[in-house]
């Protein structure tokens, strides 16, 4: 977990991710749908989740926070988005739609969370400002 893969050979290999780039990617909707997978309150291993996508939607918008404004479908495509970064995986052919946390990008996410927060009220290096 946490950035390691097992080649074929059996030896383990660090996996490389720009955490920087996938940051400047991202918009506060992202992060907070990030979280519903990756901050669960609980310990490891039960500090991720997965959500069956209409089930999601419906859970943010009785929340009444930030995401309650976006539609299902634009829920859906920026899930997708993350899918396509490597963030999220997806389970093929399902119906409803089903996403999941990928294990080993546990420790990044986790890092792009915070730098996005350390972006977002602008004490990150080299920024002026907050982003969004």
């Amino acid at each position: 977990m946490g950035g390691q893969i097992t080649r074929l050979d059996g030896q383990e290999a660090a996996l490389k991710v720009d955490v920087e780039a996938l940051v400047n990617r991202m918009d506060r909707e992202d992060i907070l749908l990030l979280k519903e997978f990756y901050h669960t309150g609980f310990p490891y291993p039960d500090d991720t989740i997965s959500h069956v996508l209409r089930l999601l939607v419906d859970k943010v918008h009785r929340r009444k926070g930030p995401l309650e404004k976006l539609s299902y479908s634009s829920i859906r495509q920026r899930l997708e988005n993350l899918v396509a970064m490597g963030l999220l995986g997806k389970i093929p052919h399902t119906n409803p739609a089903v996403y999941y946390p990928i294990d080993m990008m546990v420790e990044h996410v986790k890092r792009i969370i915070v730098l996005f927060a350390a972006d977002f009220v602008g004490v990150r290096s080299g920024r002026e400002g907050g982003s969004s």
